[in-house]
C-alpha cells in the first residue's frame, strides 16, 4: 500500500518515511491518519517554534507582525488538520481533500508574508516547505480514497 500511495507523489522517500514511522495501517484510511497526524505534529513544532521566535526576535514591527501572522495560520492549518482526521473516520475524503490544502495555504500565506517587504526572508522557510511536502503525502492518500 505504502509504496501504491508514494508513486503518486514527487518526493517518495519522504513519503515511505512518514508512512513507515508512523505507525502501522491496514488500509488506506489508516495511512491517510498516519499521513494526518505527521502533518499535525510538524504544524504544532513549527507553531511552537514561532511563538519561540515571536519571543526572541528583533523589535522590527515587521517581522513581529509576520511571526504574529504566521501563528494564526499555523493554528489555523493544525485546525484544519484536526477536522481532517475526523473527516477521515466519517468518509469524507472530500473534505479532507480541501482542508488539507487549506492548511497548505495557509503555510504559504506564512511564507508569503515576509516576502511582501523587499529585503526580508522568512526564517520558516525550510519547515513551511517540510509542512507542505507532508500535507502532500495526506493528499495522495486522501486521493486514492476518492478515486476508490
Amino acid at each position: 500500500m505504502i509504496a501504491q500511495v508514494c508513486d503518486h507523489t514527487l518526493n517518495k522517500k519522504l513519503c515511505g518515511t512518514v508512512l513507515e514511522t508512523g505507525g502501522t495501517a491496514s488500509d488506506f484510511p489508516g495511512l491517510a491518519r498516519i499521513a494526518l497526524k505527521a502533518a499535525m505534529a510538524n504544524a504544532s513544532a513549527i507553531f511552537n517554534h514561532v511563538n519561540d521566535l515571536a519571543h526572541t526576535a528583533t523589535p522590527d514591527p515587521f517581522v513581529r507582525q509576520c511571526l504574529a501572522d504566521c501563528s494564526d495560520d499555523y493554528q489555523d492549518a493544525m485546525d484544519q488538520i484536526e477536522d481532517s482526521l475526523a473527516a477521515i473516520d466519517s468518509r469524507g475524503y472530500d473534505d479532507v481533500s480541501a482542508w488539507v490544502g487549506a492548511a497548505m495555504n495557509d503555510a504559504d500565506s506564512c511564507e508569503e508574508g515576509f516576502k511582501s517587504k523587499m529585503g526580508y526572508s522568512s526564517p520558516l522557510t525550510d519547515m513551511n516547505a517540510a509542512f507542505h511536502e507532508i500535507c502532500t503525502v495526506a493528499l495522495a492518500v486522501t486521493n486514492l480514497l476518492i478515486e476508490m
